[in-house]
């Protein structure tokens, strides 16, 4: 059985060690996602039924708060961390010597940023306006802060040193405890206050198993001791990723404070979060494969940079294969799919059938800030998101106050359109043509009669399922006929999939 799999490769990475003689950075990265598409899969189960729990216990307002209390705190979490953890992964990646060297100058430091990111959050909070128990919830949030600067630079030693699997398996275990403990808050008839406590639970789990994981792999940091003359070049080898974190936040979580400033309440703010969550969802495989590729590539490009170049292309084309169709039939089947997911929310299907566009746009410019860390563009990857971000706050400032929750969907959309071309002449400079415009257009076609069947039986009373297997084999059917793919590029496909295959059912 996959479950059973799972823990088998999990107990034999605690027994060996981690770093191996030989390196294959296909079968690398194949493990890697995986393990982490596995551990998404089963979050994302759970996550849907702990959400459905948590809509009917707290109600769409309620609900709306607490999704005010994430955007909030995310906001300013870049604060407590201005991009350190990421550029440490990335140097162990490169060099593993310095997981030790660096390890205790990193934690000192996020710590003294925590104290200042919780005064920052807490406080802004209440000179925003914000109702007591929001801050009150925020100032709870905030002291993960300082959990965070023990615990995210244990991971990266892990990741680092190209195990995400490992830390995969300890994404279920946190969500498995926060769920479990936030669902006896709610059933004892505790606020959304209490779901946050419940986020405070996990860390010191995740801290212990971090600690014996390293340990076991004999990776554990030298005695404490401080070299403050590091700060500085943390502090700047950092800020690329600070900046891209920032950037990120105003665009993934400004819409929702934008939105219960102008006026809406917190029950539309629960439709828009409801909406953007499934949309998350749907991109449930990148997030995967995006943290697959950091440190492996990160590595193979210390060795040979030309090896990135066919990995950019040749993803960049799988990722279109993935989004077109998924944005295509997630705009018909809209209503349907917030029906049969969030019945309470109907209204969150018109901000679903926009924001799903936003996917296939996602699905690139995600990859493509993971892959400008591997190849040390960060700071060029910093300055796109930066434009994003500023694009986003404008373009809410512009659409929320007269269209409201549409608006803010279409804010979102158009915001990583803005991304995607930017990264696109950034790509196209560096490695220069080669994504086959011609045999990519193959793949939009496809998608685009794959709408027209659907849009077709989608009244005739079949059920979601049998629309969406009807249209995903429609789809694959049109793809293997116009020769989307290269024989090359199946091959390699069929290759990482038998690798992914492998890894989950091994035989």
């Amino acid at each position: 059985m996959p479950d059973l799999a799972v823990s088998e490769e999990f107990v034999e990475s605690m027994e060996s060690p981690v770093v191996q003689p030989e390196r294959n950075v296909g079968r690398i990265i194949a493990r890697n996602t995986a393990f982490g598409l596995a551990s998404q899969v089963v979050l994302k189960i759970i996550g849907f039924l702990f959400n459905v729990l948590v809509i009917n216990r707290l109600g769409d307002s309620s609900f709306g708060q607490y999704s005010i209390v994430l955007s909030w705190a995310t906001l300013f979490a870049v604060l407590g961390d201005l991009g350190i953890a990421q550029f440490y992964t990335r140097e162990i990646a490169r060099n593993r010597d310095r997981a030790s060297e660096w390890f205790w100058d990193v934690v000192v430091l996020r710590f003294c940023l925590a104290i200042l990111a919780s005064a920052v959050t807490t406080g802004g909070a209440i000179v925003f306006g914000y109702s007591t128990e929001i801050v009150i919830a925020i100032g709870l949030y905030t002291s993960t802060y300082y959990l965070q600067a023990l615990l995210q630079p244990l991971v990266s030693i892990i990741e680092g040193n190209e195990r995400i699997d490992i830390t995969s398996v300890f994404s279920i275990v946190a969500q498995v405890v926060f769920m479990g403990s936030g669902a006896i808050f709610l059933f004892l008839g505790g606020s959304f206050v209490w779901l946050v406590v419940a986020s405070l639970i996990t860390i010191p789990l995740l801290i212990i198993m971090s600690i014996w994981v390293i340990r076991k792999n004999k990776l554990s940091p030298p005695a404490f001791q401080l070299k403050l003359a590091l700060w500085k070049m943390l502090v700047r080898g950092g800020l690329p990723f600070a900046m891209i974190q920032v950037s990120l936040s105003f665009a993934f979580q400004s819409d929702n404070i934008f939105l219960s400033k102008y006026g809406y309440s917190d029950q539309q703010v629960g439709w828009y979060s409801a909406a953007y969550s499934l949309m998350l969802t749907a991109s449930v495989m990148i997030g995967s494969f995006n943290r697959a590729i950091l440190p492996s590539l990160a590595r193979e490009h210390e060795k040979n940079p030309d090896s990135i170049v066919p990995w950019y292309y040749r993803s960049v084309k799988a990722l279109a294969f993935i989004g077109m169709p998924v944005a295509v039939g997630g705009m018909l089947l809209s209503d349907k799919l917030i029906g049969f997911l969030y019945p309470e929310y109907p209204p969150a299907s018109i901000a679903f059938a926009i924001l799903i566009w936003y996917i296939p746009m996602h699905l690139y410019t995600a990859f493509s800030g993971n892959l400008t860390t591997s190849i040390k563009k960060e700071s060029s990857a910093a300055w796109i998101f930066l434009g994003e971000g500023l694009v986003n706050v404008a373009l809410n400032f512009v659409l929320i106050p007269p269209f409201g929750v549409v608006g803010a969907s279409f804010a979102t959309l158009l915001t990583e359109v803005f991304g995607s071309a930017l990264f696109y002449v950034l790509f196209r400079r560096t490695f220069g043509p080669g994504l086959n415009f011609k045999k990519t257009s193959r793949l939009a076609f496809s998608a685009l009669l794959m709408g027209v069947v659907v849009f077709l039986l989608r009244d005739l009373g079949l059920g979601l399922g049998v629309l969406i297997a009807i249209g995903a084999a429609f789809y694959l059917m049109l793809v293997w006929l116009t020769r989307a793919f290269s024989q090359s590029e199946l091959e390699v496909f069929k290759a990482l999939f038998q690798r992914v295959r492998l890894r989950l059912l091994p035989s």
